[in-house]
C-alpha cells in the first residue's frame, strides 16, 4: 500500500486490539475510506498506529479536525497529515519514527489552534463591525432615496396643483365671458328698447363704462387673491419639507444614540460578567476559610479538653502523691511506737 500525501492521515495511540474494520466504522463519517493499514508494534515498542487513505483530500483536513485528540475504546488518539517522499511506503519503522518525532509537536499544535481560534474570534468581530458599518451606510442610503422620493412627491405635487389652479381659472374665465356675453346681450337689447323709448344713449354708454370698470376691478383684485393663496400654499410647503427635513435628522441622531447605547450596555455586561467572575472566586476563598476556621476551631475545642483532662490528672496525681506521702509517715510513727 502506497501513502498519498494528500489523502491519508496518521491516527496513533489507537487501542491494541483494534482491526481494520472497527477504524473504518470511525472514519467513515468523514469521507470515503480507499485503505487502512494498522501497524501492532506492542511487544517491541508498545505501540499501535494506522494508516488511513481517503478518497477525497478534504476528508483529510475534517478527519484531523474532528478526532485529533478524542478518544477511541477509552484510548486518546494523536491524528495529524502523512507526508511521504516519491510516493514510496510510509509504514515501515523509519515512518514509525518520523510520525513519532511530529507527534511531539502535538502540543505545540494545540498552542497553534488556540491561536487560530482567537484569529478567528478577531476575524468573526471584524465582520461584525463591518456589517454594523454596511447597515449604516445602508441606513444613511434609505434615507437619501426617502429625500429623493419627497421631492418628486412634492414636484408632483406641485405639478397636479398648478394643473388645477389653471383648470379653475379656465373655468372662471370660461364663465366670465358667458356672463358678458349673456350682459353684452342684454344691455344692447335694453338699448335698443331705450332708443325705441326716446333715451339719452350717452347716459347708457357712462353705465355701459362703468360696468365694464368694475367688473376689471373685480377681475384684477380676484386674481391677487388666488396669487396671494398661491404664495401661501408654496410657504406652507417649504416649511413642511424643511421640518421633514428636521425630523429626519432626528432620527439619524436617535439611532446614533441608540447604537451607543447598545455599546454602552454590551460593555456594561462585559463588566457585570468579569464582577460576576470576580464575586465567584471571592465566594469560594471565603467558603476555603471558611472550612480553614472551622477546622482552627475544633483543633482549639480539641487542645482546651485536652488542657482540662491534663489538668484532671494532675490533680489526681497530686492526691495519690499525698497519699502515698501520708501513708508513709503513718507507717514510720507505728515502727517507731513498737520499738
Amino acid at each position: 500500500m502506497t501513502v498519498d500525501d494528500e489523502r491519508s492521515i496518521y491516527i496513533g495511540g489507537i487501542p491494541y486490539d483494534a482491526s481494520e474494520k472497527s477504524i473504518r466504522r470511525v472514519v467513515d463519517v468523514y469521507g470515503a475510506v480507499d485503505a487502512v493499514k494498522i501497524v501492532n508494534d506492542r511487544g517491541t515498542r508498545g505501540k499501535c498506529y494506522a494508516f488511513v487513505t481517503f478518497t477525497n483530500p478534504r476528508s483529510v483536513i475534517d478527519a484531523i479536525k474532528c478526532m485529533d485528540g478524542k478518544t477511541i475504546d477509552g484510548r486518546v488518539v494523536r491524528v495529524n497529515g502523512v507526508r511521504t517522499r516519491g510516493g514510496r511506503t510510509n509504514f515501515g519503522r523509519d515512518s514509525f519514527l518520523q510520525n513519532f518525532e511530529s507527534g511531539r509537536e502535538w502540543g505545540r499544535g494545540r498552542v497553534r489552534d488556540r491561536d487560530r481560534d482567537k484569529e478567528r474570534d478577531y476575524d468573526r468581530d471584524r465582520r461584525q463591525y463591518h456589517d454594523r458599518s454596511s447597515r449604516e451606510r445602508d441606513r444613511s442610503q434609505d434615507y437619501d432615496l426617502q429625500r429623493e422620493r419627497d421631492h418628486d412627491f412634492e414636484r408632483a405635487k406641485g405639478s397636479f396643483l398648478d394643473r388645477d389652479r389653471v383648470q379653475d381659472r379656465d373655468l372662471v374665465d370660461n364663465d366670465r365671458e358667458d356672463w358678458e356675453k349673456d350682459r353684452d346681450f342684454n344691455f344692447y337689447r335694453k338699448r335698443d328698447i331705450d332708443r325705441a323709448n326716446g333715451h339719452d344713449t350717452f347716459v347708457e354708454i357712462d353705465a355701459f363704462l362703468k360696468l365694464n370698470g368694475s367688473t376689471e376691478a373685480d377681475r384684477h383684485s380676484k386674481e391677487f387673491v388666488s396669487d396671494i393663496n398661491d404664495d401661501q400654499l408654496e410657504e406652507q410647503l417649504y416649511r413642511s419639507s424643511q421640518r421633514l427635513e428636521e425630523l429626519n435628522k432626528e432620527i439619524l441622531q436617535l439611532e446614533d444614540n441608540l447604537e451607543e447605547n447598545e455599546k454602552s450596555v454590551l460593555y456594561l455586561q462585559q463588566k457585570s460578567k468579569k464582577l460576576e467572575d470576580a464575586l465567584i472566586n471571592v465566594k469560594k476563598t471565603s467558603s476555603y476559610n471558611k472550612t480553614q476556621l472551622t477546622k482552627l476551631h475544633k483543633c482549639f475545642l480539641l487542645v482546651q479538653d485536652y488542657t482540662e483532662r491534663l489538668k484532671s490528672s494532675e490533680k489526681q496525681l497530686q492526691s495519690l502523691v499525698d497519699e502515698v506521702k501520708t501513708g508513709g509517715l503513718c507507717a514510720g510513727i507505728t515502727a517507731n511506737g513498737n520499738a
